[in-house]
């Protein structure tokens, strides 16, 4: 849904094994008629601008040892079972088993070596489970990187048989510089910042100490903000860009004074606001239901940040520092969010 517009878009796959959490245990949409993108974004087969995805073919655990899942059973038994393995169609989708659970992926690539992934169990044990906020970044090594913040998963993946040079050319973190605008050499570069703000004022939530942040991602030096909030919907610079209900009519743009404070991490792109708001309602189409550990405002922040810039936001979300916070790492934060970087600019004087 679009204010005034419907527009058709490509549909689109997503990827990897993962799991299960009682808060996203819905009777939703099915996931095939919400995956819409736009091509700027990934095409109709789940790759850069229409390619075919990179990530085609079979996949099988690596590093079980560090396979971690919020919800019950041991994750790492399950990365170990031999039924455990992932095939992935150029399409972006993927079908197989992790552990007693037979999985579907549908993998969208937004960036070089980075991905966003709806996952969900069909059938058997498990089934209705879903969870629509999966981060892939495909390391140097060839590894896949699985992250769903939402139920604390944490697995990694290597291509059964090992290292493939189709993947090489886009691994992505380790050196991963912006692209320039293909259409346009002359296209200017703009400053991509996260903006945070404390869920409620004159409260806990959102302290220095706490966990509780809203994001959003400014872009350029005026400042153009993007954000989601509930019952998902997008509002930029020019009012609301996308929305998963059309009962949302709020027409109020957003601003840099609604925010506390900016985080300048020295990212930059060349992508128009037009490029953006394409990126933005096919992001809502993936994700249609807004949830409280996530798909949530940190999940597009940098799903947005990533298409903007390549890269994955250094500081882990809400939900992955709770998850920390829970098995004792990190100190008692869970790990330092963007409110604890050096490139914070405080706009308006944070909760101590």
């Amino acid at each position: 849904w679009e204010l005034g517009k419907e527009e058709k878009v490509g549909e689109k796959g997503k990827t990897t094994g993962s799991f299960h959490n009682k808060q996203t245990q819905q009777t939703t949409t099915t996931t095939s008629q919400t995956m819409g993108a736009a091509p700027s974004s990934g095409g109709p087969t789940g790759g850069l601008n229409g390619s075919p995805l990179d990530l085609a073919g079979a996949w099988v655990p690596t590093r079980e040892s560090e396979w971690y899942n919020n919800n019950p059973g041991k994750h790492k038994n399950r990365a170990r079972a031999s039924n455990t393995r992932l095939v992935y169609e150029q399409s972006g989708i993927g079908k197989g088993n992790v552990g007693e659970f037979a999985i579907i992926n549908e993998v969208t690539q937004i960036a070089p070596g980075q991905y966003t992934c709806v996952s969900r169990i069909p059938h058997g044990w498990g089934m209705g489970w879903i969870a629509y906020d999966g981060n892939f970044t495909l390391l140097g090594d060839g590894t896949l990187h699985v992250s769903f913040p939402s139920n604390g998963i944490t697995e990694y993946w290597r291509r059964e048989g090992g290292y493939d040079g189709r993947i090489s050319n886009t691994s992505a973190p380790v050196a991963s510089a912006p692209v320039a605008h293909a259409s346009n050499p002359r296209v200017p570069w703009r400053p991509v910042r996260i903006a945070i703000r404390r869920f409620a004022k004159n409260s806990e939530l959102g302290s220095l100490e706490n966990l509780c942040w809203h994001w959003g991602v400014c872009v350029g030096e005026e400042h153009h903000c993007y954000e989601t909030q509930g019952s998902m919907v997008i509002f930029g610079p020019r009012g609301m860009v996308a929305a998963s209900s059309p009962l949302m009519i709020r027409l109020n743009p957003t601003h840099i004074n609604q925010y506390e404070g900016l985080c300048d991490l020295g990212q930059s792109t060349q992508k128009t606001d037009q490029e953006i708001e394409e990126f933005s309602r096919a992001w809502v189409k993936r994700h249609p239901i807004y949830l409280i550990a996530g798909p949530n405002c940190q999940t597009y922040a940098e799903d947005l940040f990533t298409f903007l810039t390549g890269e994955n936001l250094p500081f882990p979300k809400s939900s992955t520092r709770m998850t920390n916070w829970s098995r004792g790492e990190k100190g008692t934060s869970g790990g330092d969010g963007p409110e604890s970087h050096p490139g914070m600019t405080w706009i308006a004087k944070p909760v101590t």
